[in-house]
């Protein structure tokens, strides 16, 4: 391609065999070579070489590539040596195929800068002009004219005419006495080793030779190589990949789970299991010295009318880093619980993700690689080297398939839910192990009837049809059975057989099978995003903005590829001119502001350049990452507690005492603010001697309505004094109230949430937008403890007391105070007996149950209300109980998950029939209403339905006994109801809904309200 040097230009255009061509196309294809890197094309496709004139002469400008012949520009020294012209055309070609990023632009004027420096001529600084900064790294700092060998750690490997050389070059020159080692400035006395003329890193571990039969590392202390014999395994070969010698493994096993949920082994065992809480698909089972530690969990979503979703969340665990992929955040994964882009990858690409068709990729420098679709098809591949040293879902990989259902406790079973069960790693809300759940045989005649007119799973078998070719390469009798199975419990194809269908053409052409097209507007319909279409087979690696494509797989994968022009920039295609900026091995989007350190925002600008400056959270405190994003702690929501026979705990955290009776305002917005108003009120019980005053009534005053929830009704809720069973939705989802473990929560859609157990515990959580404009009990939401005491007049109440007593909403007579007689001071003796670990001391035990949960919630005032109240009741063991109970719900409110603590002696709670006892339950998300409801995402112990059962607002009992839910508003079977001023009446029919008629009251009757219900 260079030509043939013989001193005429004419002559350059020679093929191989010597003929002239005068079609550069055919000039540079007549010198292709063969390469690894696969996928190559001889031209530009689409019309990404042609410039059109408005660019031209946009691009011609001095500011842009115009800069390179300004005769005044940075660049005019250079200009009588080294003709500007034919860079500035190149300059010009290259911002029109990229659409004018500011990479390209810099990436020309670094070619010339370059070429004139090479020729020994200085340029200005070209840089700051044209908005290219170069980033330099620690200890070092940028300059237009610095040494082109500068002082390394290898300095044998310099050649004595670039170490003597005086030409300049654009480069980073680390601060003086300090020397490069791979591009980081480092004191000479931290310098690594050199080994037949390479150089290493102190600790770095190394092959001495070509065949892998030297293993060496660096020693730190003598800072020499250090070598001893060794060798690659059975299973394994010493070649290089991507540029890194290694032992590499022969031949890899994989293991599968796709659908609902179907497992296949790494030895080739089949089965079934729909388990919902996280299990642990594939890991090391103890630490080894030669494998590196790995775990890969699984969860699946949650039952939904009795039939179990499909996977819903991956976790891969390696290298101390946690990479989560969800069906919740399609296109996106999260690192240490904080939401990124793709591609990423991390020290020295140990961990590479990126995204290829429709799978999340995830690779390890030691051969694992797990790839999931954000929906339901899960698969984990292991060197073979892990042989042997599998533990999971996925088997032992030892050869047999006859062992692979073996448990943690080593023993091999035939049951499933048993099996699965033992490799349960964690609970969620709800999660259990379910049986296999059946298809009907209605169901199962109308599948099978679909599937002699074509329309479903035979597609796989067809001789003649898409998948045709693959049947002597892929066995399609499994996946039909899968796909049998799966649309048949799930009636929607979504659901059911597509994600089986799609298993078997990832197979197909993973097996290097050609297939026809099989999905269509109608079935198995893929949505792209905007600027794509579907293609059977894509290369969405490649064409992904921030990716290296000689690291992308060069198989054929269904997806959505980007039309010419545009690359996939996190999870949309975007103009090529906008991709973003890739900053420590993360990809983020043009114009994201982002936070890689707790002191440092950064924002990416266009042409993926990336701009950094300082920043702290206002008050110095380190942030937090919540849902995958950094924020400061002022913008986190704020709690405050109303908890046991007399303590409270404000937005700022100020614990005090009240022992009045009264009715309080907890918390109500300032008047006049821009907020959206709100009053939380509670009703004290009067206090019986021997006994504590409890939470009677708990009342949320909120875009118009008053709704009230009482002590031990936690079946109904008062809306507007008319009683309401719950779940109940108010104003299309404004208001949701529903029942939580063994309380009931109060959501709304500003962010406020009241949570009340129905006994003595209420907390309120508001969003840090009502920070300065609340005011109650729970004090004035500052950030400052110190006067939290403040009146509605803005001043401080001298004490708790006073405080108490100006907050009370004056609705019956009550006391302020605890007469002595009721309320007598607890002795040091009965504190020393109250305080050990079988009475309150529990709460505050660092290796208890409740441990996990001390740094987020302070125990402090939970084992002091809880030693008053034990102490007022002559130690209660019902009320010990509640105590604790209070500080298990402000855990698991918080996300904390706690130990087990209740046993049959001690705190047993009493689930009615059809349930049992959970610390994880998901009573929310089980009820009669369905999923009408948002639920929380964190656990509440309580009494979890059985399988079948669902929560009705009293107890467990089969779906089909449920009534009826309507406009937000749940009914019981049978009901009789009245609306419109008793002018309808309408009856709860199982199955059927409301039927409702006309209706009027009797002369001797008249329509009012009477203990919550409407009628004549």
């Amino acid at each position: 391609m260079c030509g043939n040097n013989n001193g005429d230009p004419q002559d350059e255009a020679l093929t191989p065999d010597g003929k002239q061509v005068w079609d550069i196309v055919e000039l540079g294809r007549s010198w292709k070579v063969t390469s690894e890197s696969g996928h190559c094309q001889d031209t530009c496709v689409g019309d990404c070489g042609r410039c059109r004139w408005q660019q031209v002469l946009v691009y011609k400008a001095e500011t842009w590539c115009g800069m390179l012949s300004q005769h005044s520009g940075p660049f005019r020294s250079c200009h009588g040596t080294v003709s500007p012209n034919i860079y500035v055309k190149n300059c010009i070609y290259d911002l029109c195929a990229s659409e004018g990023r500011l990479d390209a632009l810099c990436h020309a004027l670094q070619i010339y800068a370059d070429d004139c420096q090479e020729e020994g001529i200085s340029v200005s600084d070209w840089r700051t002009a044209a908005g290219c900064p170069l980033t330099c790294p620690p200890n070092s700092t940028y300059s237009t004219c610095g040494l082109a060998c500068p002082p390394t750690c290898n300095v044998p490997a310099v050649s004595s005419s670039c170490a003597t050389a005086t030409t300049c070059t654009d480069t980073c020159v680390c601060h003086e006495g300090l020397v490069l080692e791979a591009n980081t400035c480092v004191p000479p006395s931290e310098s690594g080793c050199i080994f037949q003329g390479l150089f290493h890193g102190l600790g770095e571990e190394f092959w001495g030779d070509l065949t892998c039969t030297q293993r060496c590392v660096c020693d730190t202390e003598q800072r020499q190589a250090v070598c001893r014999d060794s060798g690659c395994g059975t299973e394994e070969e010493c070649r290089v990949e991507k540029g890194i010698q290694d032992c590499y493994p022969k031949i890899f096993g994989v293991c599968t789970a796709v659908g609902a949920t179907h497992y296949e082994t790494f030895d080739g065992k089949r089965f079934i299991f729909q388990g919902t809480c996280v299990y642990l698909l594939v890991g090391l089972c103890e630490d080894t010295q030669n494998l590196v530690g790995f775990q890969v969990l699984v969860q699946n979503g949650h039952q939904s009318d009795n039939l179990m979703s499909s996977i819903a969340v991956v976790t891969v665990k390696v290298y101390n880093k946690t990479i989560s992929i969800s069906r919740e955040h399609p296109g996106k994964i999260m690192i240490d619980e904080q939401l990124v882009n793709l591609p990423y990858h991390y020290s020295e690409r140990k961990i590479v993700i990126y995204r290829d068709g429709q799978d999340a990729v995830v690779e390890t420098n030691f051969g694992l690689v797990v790839t999931y679709d954000w929906y339901s098809h899960v698969t984990a591949m292991v060197p073979s080297g892990f042989a042997n040293a599998m533990c999971g879902l996925c088997g032992n990989y030892n050869g047999a398939a006859s062992d692979d259902m073996m448990m943690r406790n080593n023993q091999v079973t035939s049951d499933t839910d048993a099996f699965g069960s033992s490799w349960k790693v964690t609970d969620v809300p709800g999660c259990g192990e379910r049986s296999t759940v059946e298809c009907s045989s209605t169901v199962a005649l109308s599948r099978l009837q679909q599937e002699v007119s074509g329309m479903g799973c035979e597609i796989i078998l067809e001789a003649d049809g898409p998948f045709g070719a693959c049947h002597g390469h892929v066995d399609a009798h499994q996946y039909f059975q899968s796909c049998m199975h799966d649309s048949c419990l799930f009636p929607d194809q979504e659901e059911g057989m597509c994600p089986i269908i799609a298993r078997y053409a990832t197979a197909c052409q993973a097996a290097g099978v050609s297939i026809g097209r099989w999905r269509t507007d109608n079935f198995c319909y893929i949505p792209c995003p905007s600027n794509s279409s579907y293609e059977l087979c894509s290369h969405t690696c490649q064409h992904t903005c921030g990716t290296d494509s000689t690291t992308c797989p060069r198989r054929c994968r269904e997806g959505c590829v980007c039309q010419d022009g545009f690359m996939l920039s996190g999870d949309e295609c975007v103009p090529m001119s906008h991709c973003g900026c890739s900053h420590h091995g993360v990809y983020y989007k043009e114009g994201e502001t982002f936070y890689p350190t707790e002191q440092e925002m950064c924002q990416c600008l266009s042409g993926g350049t990336v701009e950094c400056q300082n920043t702290s959270c206002p008050n110095g405190g380190p942030g937090k990452v919540i849902d995958g994003v950094f924020q400061c702690p002022s913008q986190v929501s704020s709690t405050c507690v109303a908890t046991g026979d007399c303590t409270y705990i404000t937005f700022d955290g100020m614990v005090f005492n009240i022992t009045g009776t009264c009715s309080y305002v907890l918390t109500q917005t300032c008047t006049g603010d821009n907020l959206t108003s709100f009053i939380v009120t509670i009703q004290k019980e009067a206090r019986q001697k021997g006994k504590v005053s409890r939470i009677q009534a708990l009342s949320v005053e909120v875009y118009g309505v008053i709704l009230t929830l009482k002590q031990g009704k936690g079946a109904d809720v008062m809306v507007d004094s008319i009683s309401h069973h719950l779940p109940t939705i108010l104003r299309e989802g404004q208001v949701q109230v529903y029942p939580h473990g063994t309380g009931v929560l109060l959501r709304t859609d500003f962010g406020l949430v009241v949570h009340y157990d129905l006994v003595q515990h209420v907390m309120i959580t508001v969003p840090q937008i009502y920070m300065g404009h609340l005011r109650g009990l729970c004090g004035n939401y500052n950030g400052q403890r110190s006067d939290d005491f403040q009146l509605s007049s803005g001043q401080l109440a001298p004490d708790a007391t006073a405080f108490g007593s100006a907050w009370k909403t004056m609705d019956t007579p009550c006391n302020d105070t605890c007469p002595k007689d009721e309320c007598p001071t607890c002795t040091e003796e009965k504190v020393a007996i109250l305080q050990k670990p079988n009475y309150c001391g529990l709460l505050m035990a660092p290796e208890g149950p409740f441990g996990s949960c001390h740094r987020i919630i302070d125990p402090i005032p939970y084992s002091q209300s809880c030693i008053h109240d034990l102490c007022m009741t002559g130690g209660d063991m019902h009320v010990l109980c509640q105590s604790i109970q209070s500080y298990v719900t402000a855990c698991q409110d918080a996300g904390v998950t706690v130990g087990g603590w209740r046993t049959p002696s001690f705190c047993p709670l009493t689930c009615p029939a059809n349930s049992t006892y959970s610390l994880c339950t998901n009573t929310c998300a089980n009820t009669c209403a369905g999923n009408a409801t948002t639920c929380p995402q964190t656990c509440a112990e309580g009494c979890q339905c059985h399988q079948g059962s669902v929560f009705d607002g009293q107890g467990c009992v089969p779906e089909e006994h449920c009534g009826c839910f309507r406009d937000g508003e749940y009914y019981k079977p049978h009901e009789m109801l009245f609306w419109d001023r008793c002018q309808r009446r309408c009856t709860c029919v199982p199955g059927q809904g409301l039927t409702c008629h006309d209706h009027a009251c009797t002369e001797d009757e008249s329509c009012e309200i009477r203990e919550g219900i409407l009628g004549c």
